[in-house]
This record gives C-alpha cells, sequence and structure tokens, in this order.
C-alpha cells in the first residue's frame, strides 16, 4: 500500500540566524542548486508548496522588522519643518541593512525560482490529457482518479471535502486521495472494464472517474498526481462554488 500524503522535507533554513553574509548566500545557494535539480527530473512538489511557504514566512519577517524598526527612536539629527517630525538616525543602521538586504536577497532568488516552477508546471500539463470514464453522475465529490503509464494504470479514490482552504496556491492539497490498486491494461483490459470492476469492489456506489494521460513520463509522485489532482479539482469543484 502506497501513499500519496507528505509532510515534506525538514525546514532547513534558507537564512542563518546570525548576521553572516557568506553563510547566507551559501546557504541560500544550496537550496537552489538542490530545487532546480528537482526541477530536471520534472518533479514538481513538494518543493513549489516550500516556496510558496518560504516566500510568504519572509514577507512576513521583513514587515516585522519594519514595525520594529520604526518603534526603535534613534539618536535625533534636526527637524522635518515640512512634515512636523523630528529626523533620528536609524538605530543599529548597519546591522538592519544588512538584514534588509539579506531578506531582500533571498525573496528575490526564491520568487525566480517559484516563477520557473510554475512555467515548468504549465508545460507539463499541456502534455496530460484528461477524460472521464463513462457518463459523469450528478455528484462528483468523490470517485476515482486513474493515472496510466505505459500499459499499467495506477487507481486512487478521491473524496472534494465539505470544508476547503482559501489557498489557491495548493488546489492539489483540496482533495484527498488513497491508493486503491493497479491494473494492467489490454485487450481485455479496458477503462471502463476497470470502473465497473471498482464499482464493484470499491466504496462508492456511483462514482465519478477521471482517466489522465501523458505524452511524456512522469514522476507519478512529485508530479503527475499533483497535477492530476489540480485538474480534478477544476473540474468538480466548480460547480461546487
Amino acid at each position: 500500500m502506497e501513499t500519496l500524503s507528505w509532510s515534506g522535507p525538514e525546514w532547513d533554513r534558507v537564512r542563518s540566524s546570525a548576521l553572516d553574509e557568506e553563510l547566507d548566500k551559501y546557504r541560500l545557494l544550496a537550496y537552489l542548486q538542490r530545487i532546480d535539480a528537482h526541477y530536471k527530473e520534472r518533479k514538481l512538489y513538494p518543493y513549489l508548496d516550500e516556496l510558496h511557504l518560504r516566500v510568504h514566512q519572509l514577507t512576513e519577517l521583513r514587515k516585522r522588522a519594519e514595525t520594529l524598526e520604526a518603534g526603535m527612536a534613534g539618536e535625533a539629527l534636526g527637524l522635518d519643518l515640512r512634515r512636523s517630525t523630528i529626523l533620528r538616525r536609524s538605530p543599529n543602521g548597519s546591522q538592519l541593512e544588512q538584514v534588509h538586504a539579506s531578506t531582500e536577497r533571498a525573496l528575490r532568488e526564491l520568487r525566480r525560482s517559484m516563477e520557473l516552477g510554475g512555467e515548468l508546471r504549465e508545460e507539463l500539463n499541456q502534455s496530460i490529457r484528461c477524460s472521464p470514464i463513462g457518463i459523469l453522475p450528478i455528484g462528483t465529490r468523490e470517485g476515482w482518479i486513474l493515472l496510466r503509464q505505459g500499459n499499467e494504470a495506477w487507481a486512487y479514490s478521491y473524496v472534494l471535502p465539505l470544508v476547503r482552504t482559501a489557498d489557491p496556491n495548493c488546489t492539489h492539497g483540496q482533495l484527498r486521495t488513497r491508493y486503491f490498486s493497479t491494473w494492467t491494461l489490454g485487450l481485455a483490459r479496458t477503462y471502463e472494464q476497470i470502473k465497473a470492476e471498482l464499482v464493484r469492489i470499491g466504496p462508492f456506489p456511483n462514482p465519478a472517474a477521471f482517466v489522465f494521460e501523458s505524452d511524456i513520463s512522469l514522476p507519478r509522485i512529485e508530479t503527475f498526481m499533483p497535477l492530476a489532482k489540480q485538474l480534478v479539482y477544476e473540474l468538480v469543484a466548480g460547480p461546487l462554488a
């Protein structure tokens, strides 16, 4: 029995806790090189989710740093009569500037990697064909996903929960899937026959069923299944919105 749920790798920090510019650069470079190596293998997830999370975390960190800096009174330098304010020297200016520079550098590189991953996702999406098996029932909140590679088809049950998150960057995470079985396709084993067998032995009496095929070889866990789940979500969540 295999599973498609993952928690991702440990959250290795992109930035160091110490103000070490060189260490920050090497740590960030090593992380981005690992992401790029996954892209070259056509592996998208959970790496794109990681990038979204890291960008969000660093953006929030930058906001908190700016709020903290604004609340720290520095040495008075003079008066701004036009704005009726006191001009002050930024406290710990060199360190704060270094924090800002390090954060901005990390955000710039992470966003670039995220954009490259998004472009690769769109490219790989173009290679995937999706079609329903038989007539779709009125209710499509639960059913089956078949992934075909070669003459093998992997069957996964899916369920769209009533309560869903609002994260637009993680639509593949909205569907709950569970591996069910693997089938060998041939003249005596068609998609319709597989669906009939799934109805007979599976948990759903009148399920929706979708089959996905790709023109190119895709890593099943890291790419093929997440992209299929995104497409199924778009198909079944629209009428429920």
